[in-house]
């Protein structure tokens, strides 16, 4: 079995959402139980998604309906470009993504 670098057991265990302050509680049904994180950017941008804080805080049960739902996923791509073109800029999400949500 294949070990997490110390890079990216650090950026697993420091996200941040930039959705939410709240990191103890779901943000779509509020459950404060079984809690994990989904990242809005998956595969080979998962550590983006980590590393600019473009994670949603979730609950085990949302995220297991959400995780492949295309609708969900392609409204949150859209908000997560969004809100990283109002910190950065779009030229800096399409060298980071490579792909224009928009």
């Amino acid at each position: 079995m294949k070990t997490k670098s110390n890079k990216l057991r650090k950026l697993e265990n420091n996200r941040k959402s930039l959705f939410t302050d709240n990191k103890n509680k779901c943000m779509f049904c509020e459950n404060i139980y079984d809690l994990t994180w989904h990242e809005i950017y998956a595969g080979k941008n998962r550590q983006n998604s980590m590393k600019y804080d473009l994670c949603l805080r979730m609950c085990v049960k949302c995220h297991k309906a959400f995780q492949e739902n295309k609708a969900f996923n392609d409204y949150w791509h859209k908000q997560g470009q969004i809100k990283f073109e109002e910190i950065y800029s779009h030229e800096d999400f399409m060298n980071i993504f490579h792909e224009n949500y928009l």
